[in-house]
């Protein structure tokens, strides 16, 4: 079972200082559009970007699929911005890599720690 959900959720991403010296800000924007109990499907904007990504269970743990950037990888908690950025940061562009993982950070607060 599925449902669609309205709205987004908006969060704050911060530069790693290695990255961004000059401690950069901007501010994300992150759609579920859709969501069951094993996986949700969001829309992330940010910096400029827009990427679409499938985040759900397996039976090692968790993972982020970004079909239009032909990439995917595991991920740990999903609020866990710093390890969820390093292994996505291997597959783009820094800055995607960090709206990515602030935008996971966002929606399991705003979801509930559990829900995936």
């Amino acid at each position: 079972m599925s449902a669609r959900v309205s709205g987004a959720i908006r969060f704050e991403c911060a530069g790693s200082e290695e990255w961004d010296a000059y401690g950069r800000r901007w501010t994300g924007e992150v759609k579920v559009a859709v969501r069951s109990t094993d996986m949700a499907e969001l829309i992330i904007y940010g910096k400029g970007s827009c990427m679409n990504a499938v985040v759900g269970r397996y039976m090692n743990g968790q993972y982020i699929c970004i079909s239009d950037l032909d990439t995917g990888c595991p991920l740990s908690r999903l609020t866990d911005t710093f390890w969820n950025r390093e292994r996505i940061s291997g597959h783009m562009p820094e800055v995607d890599a960090i709206t990515i993982a602030y935008a996971l950070k966002a929606v399991s607060e705003y979801l509930g720690g559990g829900w995936l």
